[in-house]
């Protein structure tokens, strides 16, 4: 995966000796380099039939920021984006403004589109928020889900597993949003999903800092195999449990990079 200035760094797991390729943290001068969105995998980004251009470019530079492919200070230009994606500039500056509202991304002295940096107390306030809110997602979705949409997500758990294992960082959050939202989506709570969303949008791009310790450790994968059987027994105590507990553990490691 390429950084702002399409580097690539390595990182290594202590414990597993997982290999990650990660991207380079955009510089944290005040000219921090210039870069367009990457265009995201076809699975990330699919629009919904219907939608205008805004909605399309909308949505995938929503995707990128909730998993991660967009990263902390990571400058984005309205040109960029649009030849990326293959649109004129309108829906690129619409989508802008849609995602700058939601704090996706913010305007950096009235003309620098960029990717909010994380601070600590911000994301110990959005924790917070998301223990309850996917917790009481994961309880609804217990119940409801399909027995089809349970097996395809016990293919997501192996493609997330097979994906840490590989030392492929983007693919192994790509993998962990596809689980997580998959559940929360079944819960058939609009309302609630797009607030759990709201939040996912704002921590995304901090996701990288997990990578290797936390997940080259496949302690991630370990609460989704937990999730997993909650799922099947239809246990939505259990299954929010599995979710507050994956939330404990990514959260130790990102508050401890997060600490200035």
């Amino acid at each position: 995966m390429t950084g702002a200035g399409g580097e690539y760094i390595q990182a290594e797991s202590t414990d597993r000796r997982t290999t990650f390729s990660m991207p380079q943290p955009p510089s944290l001068s005040r000219r921090p380099a210039r870069a367009a969105a990457r265009p995201a995998a076809p699975e990330e980004t699919a629009p919904r039939g219907g939608d205008t251009l805004t909605d399309q470019v909308y949505q995938q530079l929503r995707a990128q920021l909730m998993t991660g492919a967009l990263l902390p200070e990571q400058v984005l230009t309205v040109r960029g984006v649009a030849e990326s994606q293959g649109v004129s500039l309108t829906p690129v500056r619409e989508a802008v403004q849609r995602l700058v509202v939601e704090h996706g991304l913010e305007v950096v002295n009235g003309r620098t589109i960029r990717v909010p940096r994380l601070d600590i107390e911000t994301y110990r306030e959005i924790l917070k928020i998301r223990m309850e809110l996917e917790c009481l997602a994961a309880k609804e979705a217990a119940p409801r889900i399909s027995n089809d949409e349970i097996e395809r997500l016990d293919g997501v758990m192996q493609a997330h597993l097979a994906a840490i294992q590989a030392g492929d960082a983007h693919r192994t959050l790509v993998e962990n949003t596809e689980f997580h939202l998959s559940i929360y989506r079944a819960s058939n709570q609009a309302i609630l999903v797009r607030m759990i969303e709201s939040l996912w949008l704002r921590v995304g791009p901090t996701l990288n800092l997990l990578f290797p310790q936390y997940c080259g450790s496949l302690t991630g994968h370990e609460t989704h195999r937990v999730a997993m059987d909650a799922l099947r027994r239809r246990d939505g105590d259990a299954l929010g449990q599995a979710m507050r507990d994956d939330l404990t553990h990514g959260s130790r490691f990102l508050i401890r990079l997060l600490k200035p």
